[in-house]
């Protein structure tokens, strides 16, 4: 499994926080799987927003009880209800 640039800095920086004794111990990322040009936005602490590649929103999520699964079902949802292969 291949991780992204933005996985690895928020990795990175956690750890430089645990180092430096300013933080938690790192999470384990259980970052979804997403369709091409979907992304999560991360603005809200409390809410993820699923969005397509220009901007429009999929569905909202909160952080609280939403799993790497359903967010992944979503988007494949939407992904093939928009008639874009797969």
């Amino acid at each position: 499994m291949t991780t992204s640039r933005w996985q690895r800095e928020r990795r990175c920086k956690a750890l430089m926080r645990l180092i430096n004794g300013k933080g938690e111990p790192p999470e384990p990322t259980d970052e979804p799987r997403l369709p091409p040009g979907y992304r999560l936005d991360r603005s809200d602490p409390d809410v993820l927003v699923l969005r397509r590649a220009e901007g429009s929103v999929v569905a909202r999520f909160s952080v609280w009880g939403t799993t790497r699964e359903v967010v992944e079902l979503e988007a494949k949802k939407d992904y093939e209800e928009r008639d874009w292969p797969a």
